[in-house]
């Protein structure tokens, strides 16, 4: 009999300390960091630079985003047109403020669009970044070299959040109409073989109820800003309900987060960079932060308790 208490006791025992274990465990849960156009304050944003350094130095998941050239190349690059802030001409001239919209990308062949340099020009918004010469890339390309580098490096395969870049007053002007431009991205981003290392991003409702419809199997992430709209109007605009949220940081409070979990959806808050800020989202629990400085991010959330 006193065998069997024992016994009893050794188990009760093994259950407080696994549970224990398990809630030590949840509240450590860090939010998942995903480099913000590669790291846009380290290095020239949406290059192949900026993806391999984070890669690198340990980001787990690289935001980027997608426009179409004039002859149906998928490209990475958050503008819609060499902006005269962060690219220069193939000549290395400035490309005029007043007429930077005039050198869209969706005007443009590919073999044109990549003479252009996007890396060379200081930001003004990121002053300690890494400034070199780099060229727009296929986004094909992009995802060949970070694959390449993880297997190489034999680091941990890292996963993709990519917007596709439409908007309805873009059809046509910047963009294809959403289809054609959702459909030229999907058939790069599925010949990579990415599996749920794939998420797919956009503001656009078209978009993402079109992309739902279609390949079902994608994951799907609904960006919002309008904070002058309230939580249900804003799950209204589209026809299902994502795997992931990714609002502007300040739309998300404790109400916010409990709505967006009734639904099952992930929470991805973009974009932040203030360590105050990060502490504040990490505290409503928040599944991921987008932002502009990884490293930082990665540092302050291991630092803590």
């Amino acid at each position: 009999m006193k065998k069997q208490i024992y016994a009893l006791l050794l188990i009760c025992c093994s259950l407080t300390s696994a549970l224990q274990l398990f809630s030590a465990i949840q509240i450590k849960k860090l939010p998942i960091v995903h480099a913000h156009r590669g790291g846009a304050a380290l290095y020239p944003e949406n290059t192949i630079p900026a993806m391999l350094h984070a890669v690198e130095i340990g980001v787990p998941m690289l935001e980027l985003d997608l426009h179409v050239t004039r002859d149906s190349q998928v490209v990475v690059s958050h503008d819609a047109y060499m902006n005269s802030i962060k690219a220069l001409k193939p000549n290395g001239d400035d490309i005029p403020v007043d007429s930077a919209r005039m050198y869209s990308i969706y005007s443009m062949t590919y073999d044109s669009l990549k003479r252009y340099d996007v890396g060379s020009r200081p930001n003004p918004a990121f002053p300690n970044r890494k400034n070199l010469k780099c060229s727009v890339p296929l986004v094909s390309d992009l995802i060949d070299r970070v694959e390449r580098c993880t297997h190489i490096k034999g680091l941990r395969p890292v996963g993709y959040n990519i917007e596709i870049k439409s908007w309805p007053d873009k059809d046509g002007i910047y963009s294809p109409d959403y289809r054609t431009f959702a459909d030229l991205c999907m058939k790069v981003l599925l010949s990579k073989n990415l599996g749920d290392r794939l998420l797919l991003q956009c503001f656009d409702p078209r978009t993402l109820n079109y992309v739902h419809e279609k390949y079902p199997n994608v994951r799907l992430s609904y960006l919002v800003e309008d904070m002058t709209v309230d939580f249900e109007e804003l799950m209204k605009r589209i026809n299902f309900v994502p795997q992931v949220i990714s609002p502007n940081h300040a739309m998300v409070d404790s109400a916010f987060m409990e709505k967006s979990r009734k639904l099952g959806m992930e929470v991805a808050p973009w974009t932040v960079d203030e360590k105050d800020e990060i502490m504040r989202l990490r505290t409503l629990g928040v599944d991921a932060i987008i932002t502009n400085q990884p490293d930082c991010v990665m540092n302050w959330l291991k630092d803590l308790p």
